[in-house]
């Protein structure tokens, strides 16, 4: 579904972050993107998410992207702090992602509504943004932008500002998405949750990427993350 060849970047010139990595990625894939802190995780997706340029190819469903705005139709990346306007309410901020990528309103209704209804957020919907905890920010977010139904989701640390149930709503729910044939690619630093859910696990480590097995990764957690 989706392959990244040849990954060279930098923020310095002299300084590489990326040494010609690739990698391909399926449908149905929960990936777990592990490396210490620096290595490039976020720069990584944020490269796929088309949010920083990079000399690399970029495939999708076997076709290559000249154009990286090809694939945003089909991608949603929620970061590690949501985007999210703290003068409006939580409702005007969701109708404001909503118009932004142009869903349609009765399968956002639907779908945001369900999130809402599972996160029990409803209360805090006419609230304004800036009385929200950052869990709460995080959930509005999330339950917003995961409305699309996209075939890629990124996420950066989703789980972190999560209540234990939360968690538990958040990582079924991409289990759901990828048994739908989504791919999930997500940054996490809590080891038990990321390896349970977790497919496959990619590693950043000195500007290359490698994959290791489950059993690699459940022995090497205490090393780093």
């Amino acid at each position: 579904m989706l392959a990244v060849r040849n990954l060279n970047f930098g923020y310095e010139k002299d300084k590489p972050l990326f040494k010609g990595i690739s990698f391909e990625a399926h449908e149905g894939d929960i990936i777990w993107l592990r490396g210490p802190n620096g290595c490039g995780k976020t720069t990584l997706l944020r490269i796929i998410a088309q949010l920083i340029e990079a000399d690399c190819e970029i495939y999708y469903e076997g076709r290559n992207l000249t154009d990286g705005r090809q694939i945003l139709s089909q991608l949603s990346y929620i970061p590690v702090e949501p985007y999210l306007f703290d003068y409006l309410t939580g409702q005007e901020n969701a109708n404001f992602i909503r118009a932004l990528f142009d869903i349609p309103e009765e399968q956002f209704n639907q779908e945001f509504g369900r999130m809402i209804d599972g996160f029990q957020m409803n209360h805090a919907l006419k609230q304004f943004v800036q009385e929200y905890s950052l869990g709460m920010r995080h959930k509005l977010y999330w339950s917003s932008v995961l409305a699309r139904q996209t075939s890629i989701i990124l996420l950066d640390e989703p789980f972190s500002s999560f209540d234990p149930e939360a968690q538990a709503m958040a990582s079924q729910m991409l289990t759901d998405r990828a048994k739908a044939g989504a791919l999930i690619i997500f940054i996490s630093h809590l080891k038990d949750l990321s390896r349970e859910i977790a497919t496959r696990t990619l590693e950043i480590q000195n500007g290359l990427l490698y994959e290791s097995s489950k059993e690699y990764a459940k022995k090497e957690a205490e090393n780093y993350v």
